[in-house]
C-alpha cells in the first residue's frame, strides 16, 4: 500500500516511539486496522497483543497464551516457510512433490487458552499494569466497557503508567466516546479512505481471489479500470471490495457494465451510511424557467473543475446560497447545477448528522467532509441551510449543549480550508436566521435571491410544465396564462397545472386555456398569505443579494457578453 496508508503507518510509529499510553482508532475495518498495526509493530520490533470480551488477551498471531515464551511457538508464517524450504528441496532432487496441504492448514501451536483472569475489562487493565516489556496493545470495542467507573480508573492509571515506559493501548471501535479524565492522555488515528491507487489495487486483488472461485473474463481497457476505480471513491477498503466483488460475481468478470454498476452498489452503501444520499441528476438549467443571471453565472464557470482550468490557474468555484421566496425553485436550481456541470450530486442529511451522544455530531460531520471530498469533484447538496445551524446563536448554546455552534464551526473551518472541488449548493428559506459569518464573502461565491417569477418567467414556467405532462404549449395562450398567474410561485404554478389536468380528466375533456384559468381564480397565492414576510425578504436582498432573474421587461439576449 502507498499514500494515505504509508502516512497512517508513519504515525502510528511515531505514536508508539514518543510513548504515547493511548491511541484512538473510530473505525469499522478491523481487519485493516490490525494489518496497520501488526505492519507498524513488525517494523519496530515490539510485541503486540490483542484483546477482545469474546477471547481475552492474546498474542496477536496466535492463540497462545500471553506467557508463553514467543520461541516455543510455531506460528502460520514459520510453517510456510518450512514448507517452501522443503518443497525446493525435492525439486533439485528430481523427487515427486509433496502435498503440505493439512499441516499448512493448521501448523502445529500452543492452543493453550488466554491468560487467565483478562476476559474483562477490569481484569486485563490489573494485567496491563503489570507488564513491563515494551508492547502495544489492542483493546476492541473497549468503548462498550467504559460506562463502568472502576473501568475509567483502571484505565487511567494504566495510561498514566504507560506514559513514562514504551507501551501503548489503542482502544478501537465505531465510535469511541473519550471520558474525561484520559483527554490528556489521548491521540487520535484516522483511517484515511483509499485513494484512486489504492482502489486499483483492491480491484486486482478481488478479481484476483474470485478468479480462483470462479471461471471470469477482464473485458475493461484502462480506461474502464479508471472508471472503476473513480466511482468507488468515497467507499472504505472493505466497503470497496464489497462492491466489486458483486458486479464481478454478477457480471462473470470485469466487463463493460461494471462501471455503472458499481456506481448503483456505492450509491446503495452510501444511502444506508445516512448522512449523504446520492441524488439521480435528470435535469439540468434547462429545465428551470428564467433565473437568467443564475443561469449565466453557472455557465460562466462550467468549465472550472477541469485539468486546463487548473492549469490556467483557476480555482474551482466554492458554493452558492439560493435563498428567496418558498416555492420559487429554490430547490431544483440546486439539483439542476450538477446536470449542468454533468457532475455527481449528493445530499446532506442534516437529521442524519445531529446524534444524542456529546461529540458524536462533530464525528459524523467530519466524516462526512472526508466522504465529499473523496466523490470530488461533485456537488454537494445542503436545502434549507438555515435548520442545520438553528441552534448556533450565541444565546442558543444551552438548548442543544453548544452541538449547533461545534457544528457551524466545523462548516465554516471546511468552507474555508478545503482543497478538493466540492461545490456547495445551499438553499435557504429565512436567510435571518443564517448566522452572519457564514454567509460573509469567501465561504460562499455568491449569494442569489428568488424572487416571485417575471411575466416572461410565469410564460416558460407554464410552457415547461404543460411540456412535462405531454401537451403542446403552442395549444395554449401562454401569455394571457402568465398575466393571469401575476405574483404566482412556480410552485403554484405547478399545481394549477395539476389540478387543470385532474379536472379535465374528470369531466372527458381536452385541457385549454380556460380550464388553466379557472384553476389560477380558485388559487390564492403565498404572496397574498405571506406578503409581509416577502416584502422584508426583499428588502434585505435588496443591497445584500445577485437577483437570479433578469429585470421585468429585459430579454436574455440583450445580457452583456
Amino acid at each position: 500500500m502507498a499514500g494515505q496508508t504509508d502516512d497512517c503507518l508513519s504515525r502510528l510509529k511515531i505514536l508508539f516511539n514518543s510513548t504515547t499510553p493511548v491511541v484512538i482508532i473510530e473505525t469499522l475495518e478491523e481487519e485493516r486496522l490490525m494489518f496497520l498495526v501488526r505492519s507498524a509493530c513488525s517494523e519496530l520490533d515490539l510485541p503486540l497483543f490483542e484483546w477482545s470480551i469474546a477471547t481475552g488477551l492474546v498474542r496477536s498471531g496466535s492463540n497462545a497464551p500471553v506467557q508463553a515464551p514467543t520461541g516455543q511457538r510455531t506460528t502460520q508464517t514459520d510453517v510456510a516457510k518450512r514448507i517452501a524450504a522443503a518443497q525446493a528441496a525435492l525439486v533439485q532432487a528430481n523427487l515427486p512433490p509433496v502435498d503440505f496441504g493439512s499441516i499448512a492448514a493448521d501448523p502445529p501451536s500452543s492452543q493453550g487458552a488466554p491468560i487467565v483472569n483478562t476476559a474483562t475489562a477490569s481484569g486485563v487493565l490489573a494485567h496491563l499494569d503489570t507488564m513491563t516489556i515494551p508492547s502495544v496493545f489492542v483493546l476492541k470495542d473497549f468503548h462498550r466497557q467504559m460506562d463502568d467507573a472502576i473501568v475509567v480508573r483502571r484505565l487511567r492509571e494504566v495510561a498514566q503508567d504507560f506514559a513514562h515506559q514504551r507501551r501503548t493501548m489503542i482502544l478501537t471501535g465505531p465510535s469511541v466516546t473519550v471520558p474525561p479524565e484520559l483527554s490528556n492522555l489521548v491521540e487520535y488515528v484516522d483511517l484515511a479512505l483509499p485513494d484512486r491507487e489504492r482502489l486499483r489495487q483492491i480491484i486486482q486483488e478481488t478479481y484476483r481471489r474470485l478468479a480462483g472461485m470462479y471461471t471470469l473474463k477482464s473485458a475493461l481497457d484502462e480506461e474502464g479500470w479508471n472508471a472503476v476505480a473513480s466511482n468507488l471513491r468515497g467507499l472504505t477498503e472493505e466497503e470497496a471490495e464489497r462492491a466489486v466483488a458483486q458486479v464481478i460475481v454478477k457480471n462473470y468478470g470485469l466487463m463493460p457494465p461494471c462501471v455503472t454498476e458499481v456506481l448503483e452498489a456505492k450509491k446503495e452503501i452510501l444511502r444506508r451510511t445516512g448522512m449523504l444520499e446520492f441524488v439521480d441528476v435528470t435535469s439540468s438549467m434547462a429545465s428551470v424557467g428564467g433565473l437568467e443571471n443564475l443561469k449565466k453565472w453557472l455557465q460562466k464557470r462550467a468549465g472550472a473543475f477541469a485539468d486546463d482550468a487548473r492549469s490556467f490557474g483557476l480555482e474551482p468555484p466554492r458554493g452558492l446560497i439560493i435563498m428567496g421566496v418558498q416555492g420559487c425553485g429554490k430547490s431544483l436550481c440546486a439539483r439542476s447545477i450538477a446536470g449542468e456541470w454533468k457532475l455527481p450530486l449528493v445530499r446532506f442529511d442534516s437529521a442524519a448528522v445531529f446524534d444524542k451522544y456529546i461529540g458524536e455530531t462533530e464525528k459524523r460531520i467530519k466524516k462526512l467532509f472526508d466522504v465529499a471530498e473523496e466523490l470530488s469533484p461533485c456537488v454537494l447538496w445542503i436545502d434549507e441551510l438555515e435548520k442545520v445551524f438553528a441552534g448556533s446563536a450565541p444565546d442558543s448554546a444551552s438548548v442543544d449543549a453548544g452541538v449547533s455552534s461545534r457544528l457551524l464551526g466545523s462548516f465554516l473551518s471546511w468552507m474555508q480550508d478545503r482543497k478538493s472541488p466540492v461545490f456547495v449548493a445551499a438553499t435557504s428559506n429565512n436567510v435571518n436566521a443564517l448566522p452572519p459569518e457564514l454567509i460573509r464573502k469567501g465561504r460562499f461565491d455568491e449569494i442569489f435571491f428568488v424572487d416571485l417569477p417575471n411575466s416572461a418567467e410565469r410564460r416558460a414556467i407554464f410552457g415547461l410544465q404543460l411540456a412535462r405532462r405531454k401537451r403542446n404549449p403552442a395549444d395554449f395562450d401562454l401569455d394571457r396564462l402568465a398575466g393571469a398567474s401575476a405574483d404566482y410561485s412556480g410552485a403554484e404554478i405547478d399545481a394549477v397545472v395539476q389540478s387543470a389536468m385532474y379536472a379535465s380528466f374528470s369531466e372527458h375533456k381536452p385541457m385549454s386555456t380556460q380550464s388553466l384559468l379557472e384553476e389560477l381564480k380558485n388559487t390564492v397565492p403565498l404572496s397574498a398569505t405571506r406578503a409581509e414576510d416577502i416584502a422584508e425578504l426583499r428588502d434585505w436582498a435588496r443591497e445584500r443579494a445577485v437577483p437570479a432573474s433578469l429585470p421585468e421587461g429585459v430579454h436574455p439576449d440583450r445580457l452583456p457578453a
